[in-house]
């Protein structure tokens, strides 16, 4: 059948879903250019897809979602945002013809070829399609049968390489190995060797986040300090919870997010940190807020003297910063620079005091280590059980109530060992003479920390006119009282 020559409005569409494939954006681009020229069809939009960029392939190319459809239904389909504007184009006139290199660049789910034929089909005459290597054509019934055919095998390809993969990985974390993908941060590539600059800002991370830091205050460290993502991207509160809360990090393996035993890396946490760690980023109480991270010693931590209510600073660092009351601006505006400075100078004197170690939290006196090794022989009998149970030495009845009682004996390890970890913001300062270098040294999301923790600040409005030491503070204006 003879190509149409008709000048048409081409929306060229690519796609990369495999690194290894041959065929980059930039070739796949060209191609088609060079057949829109032959075909004599003007190249109105080039639309391109990177699965890769998204986190998505071949073997997650089932994950749906509903989406619109360009005659208005909305229906589950896998989300392609690139190719639902290509068929929007071709529906609304936008564009009136579709180059492409392949077929199966163009879809391996049916379901996308089906909306591709009927926005064709709804067209008269229909919409031409063309692909530079000849699989895509829908110019004739005969063409949308051999490009069903040609889809289905492809989508069965793609559904026989997904349950191998799956295949592999459930069988690499059972073995406790590493399965692969993108390099975890506080691993090495091998994703097995530790990475100890990045091992020791989890650790850091994890035991700022048991001594009450928030989020924001941790990601404001690791950008101050220059400490890079994985990727290149900025840290997120998303990313950085995302990492703390691997299971990984544990040394204990994860299949389809159920812990299926002990890995073959190394730990960066022992699991009674790690675990504790979990409980607190999972805690509904914990309190979040929007925003970006508090950048003062107290704001949102010290208390407005005339009405109770928490305070922030106004102005910035070259522009005399300020405390002011949040509620009511005309209730104070003191300086925060002084009174920040007096706030500390009090705690660190408490804190250099020998007798300041008696603030700390008392030990637990637990053996970690031995609920550590206690959970791992509970996780060792529950997959024991299901062992027996699929050779049939042991009944559906027997297996329920092993598996209820282990279950209920791991619940109560894993809850001691998040009991008994760290979770003092005054570790490692409380009690030392060296308090205040150590404290020169602490995050300021630590600072905070051991403000709130240890005393209530309210500020009151202070008295006007210069101070015998020649400054305009008034200390007496700043009630600082012990917890």
């Amino acid at each position: 059948m003879a190509i149409a020559t008709v000048p048409r409005r081409a929306v060229i569409y690519t796609r990369l879903s495999d690194a290894k494939n041959g065929n980059s954006i930039a070739d796949q681009e060209k191609s088609c250019r060079a057949l829109a020229a032959q075909l004599g069809w003007e190249v109105v939009r080039v639309e391109t897809e990177n699965d890769l960029s998204q986190g998505r392939s071949h073997a997650s190319a089932f994950k749906r979602r509903k989406v619109k459809l360009p005659d208005g239904r909305r229906e589950l389909r896998v989300v392609r945002p690139g190719w639902r504007s290509v068929l929007e184009d071709l529906a609304s006139g936008a564009a009136d013809a579709l180059v492409a290199l392949d077929l199966d660049r163009v879809a391996r789910d049916p379901r996308d070829l089906e909306d591709l034929i009927d926005v064709v089909e709804s067209s008269s005459p229909r919409i031409p399609v063309q692909s530079v290597t000849g699989s895509l054509r829908l110019a004739s019934n005969a063409d949308v049968t051999t490009a069903r055919l040609m889809v289905t095998i492809a989508n069965q390809s793609s559904r026989d390489t997904q349950r191998r993969v799956a295949a592999a990985r459930q069988r690499k974390a059972a073995e406790g190995t590493y399965g692969g993908g993108r390099r975890p941060f506080g691993y090495e590539r091998d994703g097995v060797t530790i990475r100890e600059p990045e091992a020791t800002e989890i650790r850091k991370a994890a035991e700022d986040i048991l001594a009450g830091v928030s989020l924001r205050a941790i990601i404001e460290g690791l950008r101050k300090r220059g400490v890079p993502t994985v990727t290149g991207a900025s840290w997120s509160t998303r990313s950085l919870r995302d990492i703390l809360l691997r299971a990984r990090n544990a040394g204990i393996a994860v299949y389809q997010g159920t812990e299926v035993g002990a890995a073959a890396w190394p730990a960066v946490l022992d699991e009674g940190t790690w675990r504790a760690v979990c409980a607190a980023l999972t805690d509904p109480g914990r309190r979040t807020s929007p925003g970006n991270a508090p950048r003062w010693l107290g704001s949102l931590i010290y208390r407005c003297g005339r009405c109770e209510g928490t305070v922030s600073v106004s102005g910035g660092r070259a522009q005399n910063p300020s405390y002011c009351c949040r509620g009511h601006t005309s209730h104070l505006r003191r300086s925060a620079g002084p009174v920040d400075d007096l706030v500390t100078k009090v705690i660190i004197a408490r804190l250099s005091k020998p007798d300041a170690a008696a603030l700390l939290a008392a030990p637990s006196g637990v053996d970690t280590a031995a609920l550590a090794r206690e959970a791992n022989a509970l996780r060792e009998r529950k997959d024991e059980l299901a062992r027996l149970f699929a050779s049939r030495a042991i009944d559906a009845a027997q297996l329920v109530t092993g598996t209820k009682q282990i279950t209920a004996d791991l619940a109560k390890a894993e809850a001691a060992l998040e009991a008994a970890a760290p979770r003092d913001p005054l570790a490692h300062i409380a009690g030392r003479p060296d308090a205040a270098a150590v404290w020169e040294g602490l995050d300021l999301g630590r600072r905070r920390a051991i403000v709130s923790l240890l005393v209530e600040v309210t500020l009151l409005p202070g008295k006007g006119g210069r101070r015998p030491d020649g400054s305009y503070f008034d200390p007496d204006s700043v009630q600082i009282a012990w917890k």
